[in-house]
């Protein structure tokens, strides 16, 4: 046993690798990050007004009293190509022991997703109308090289939900409509780092053990599903002005899973995983819209506010490690707004454009490289066109400008890894929509 490692500390040294583990996997988790990308339609504005338009059945997802304004039958197909860039420029790390872990600088950490979304509603009586939102209000990819100054702090995040809404709306008034929905969400997590089996076995006296010199990797996997609720109301106080209204309530999440190391050597039997739980939450979003028509054009504007400050902490539960563990995070409730225009420029063709400043809910203090996020800026064109009456055919894309984003985990000795990062953000979203009414 190597001085100053005693019983109480190697203790402290392994609960604190397990505790670390599991809180950066919950974290990546627990946020989700939040996807508007679910209308080509409405991204083409940047989501401005999205509360307050009733373009198509993706209306669904921002406030589903919109499709009263819908008639028949309509379904719409959306597809939404993210491609986030998350460049690690310049760092460095520590290892459990605080000594420097070495590891690369210079790489991406984002990964393109795919992201589909599929919307239905029915004219079912007068006044009555009822739908179905197929979509994924959460989501993220991050990818490290095992080589990484990041490596003790994220190598792969992977966050997929799935979403099912059914929604009925009412129109009792003809200047008003109010809406109802329930949604069903599953959440599936894939999470891994990199684990500092190097200084453990260090502690232990190992020959060949030396701190940064004999990588792991934890993973971690888990899923569940729940259960939520959202409202929406949108009123016409006079012809050509629209203002909407609409709320997502949260949505609490017991992810079940396990936890498993890879690379332990003759530390495999302190590092067997086993069983992993964690107690989240994703927030609940307020969102009021403004839709006004100046002859040709629609002048469109938006604010949503989302209480992420419901993620205070994270609570964990890990059979052969500290449990439960409660991880603090505290993260701040935002503020998006956003501003744009449709132009009718024919009865088949409308063009239009958006800005929009969405603020990170991510303090400094607890950044890390699963979600290296930071403010964001939205500039979006798009379009749609009619080829027939009953088809319409929508594109857009958004360009997102953000702020520097810097990493500041200072490691404490035997507890935790150090991580100093510092990245520049940006994202790129392409999206293509089809509509088709029966």
């Amino acid at each position: 046993m190597r001085e100053g490692f005693g019983p109480g500390r190697r203790a402290t040294l392994l609960a604190g690798i397990a505790l670390a583990t599991l809180g950066a996997a919950g974290t990546a988790q627990a946020s989700g990050f939040a996807l508007l990308e679910q209308s080509a339609a409405y991204q083409g504005a940047s989501y401005a007004g999205s509360a307050a338009r009733s373009d198509d059945p993706s209306t669904l997802f921002y406030n589903p009293a919109g499709m009263t304004q819908l008639p028949g039958y309509q379904i719409s197909i959306n597809g939404s190509f993210i491609d986030p860039d998350a460049y690690l420029h310049s760092g460095s790390a520590t290892t459990l022991a605080g000594t420097p872990a070495g590891g690369n600088v210079g790489h991406d950490a984002g990964e393109a997703v795919l992201l589909p979304s599929l919307y239905a509603t029915a004219e079912v009586a007068p006044n009555w109308h009822v739908g179905l939102a197929i979509t994924s209000p959460f989501g993220l990819a991050t990818k490290y090289n095992t080589d990484s100054i990041a490596r003790y702090n994220a190598l792969t995040t992977s966050l997929t939900t799935y979403n099912f809404a059914p929604s009925v709306a009412w129109q009792p008034l003809p200047e008003l409509s109010i809406a109802a929905a329930l949604r069903v969400e599953i959440a599936d997590a894939r999470l891994s780092q990199g684990v500092d089996f190097g200084t453990v076995g260090y502690a232990h006296g190992i020959p060949g053990y030396y701190p940064g010199l004999h990588d792991g990797i934890s993973s971690m996997k888990g899923n569940d599903t729940a259960v939520g609720w959202q409202i929406g109301a949108l009123y016409t106080p006079l012809p050509g002005t629209k203002v909407g209204f609409d709320y997502r309530s949260p949505i609490f999440h017991s992810l079940s899973g396990s936890i498993a190391f890879q690379n332990a050597g003759v530390l495999a039997p302190a590092f067997a995983g086993g069983p992993a739980t964690a107690k989240v939450v994703t927030p609940d979003t307020f969102s009021l819209s403004l839709a006004q028509d100046v002859g040709r054009v629609t002048l469109l504007a938006g604010i949503d506010y989302t209480l992420w400050s419901r993620f205070k902490d994270l609570e964990i539960n890990y059979v052969g490690g500290p449990s439960p563990s409660v991880i603090q995070e505290n993260w701040n409730n935002t503020v998006m707004f956003s501003a744009g225009a449709d132009w009718r420029v024919t009865d088949s063709v409308t063009l239009r454009s958006g800005a929009a400043m969405d603020l990170t809910p991510v303090k400094d203090a607890y950044r890390n490289a699963g979600i290296p996020d930071s403010n964001r800026y939205w500039l979006s064109v798009g379009g749609t066109w009619k080829p027939i009456p009953r088809l319409a055919l929508s594109a857009a894309y958004s360009h997102l400008f953000m702020d520097t984003a810097k990493i500041d985990l200072s490691g404490q000795p035997g507890i935790s890894t150090g991580l100093l990062a510092n990245y520049n953000n940006q994202i790129n979203i392409l999206s293509m929509e089809a509509t088709l009414a029966f």
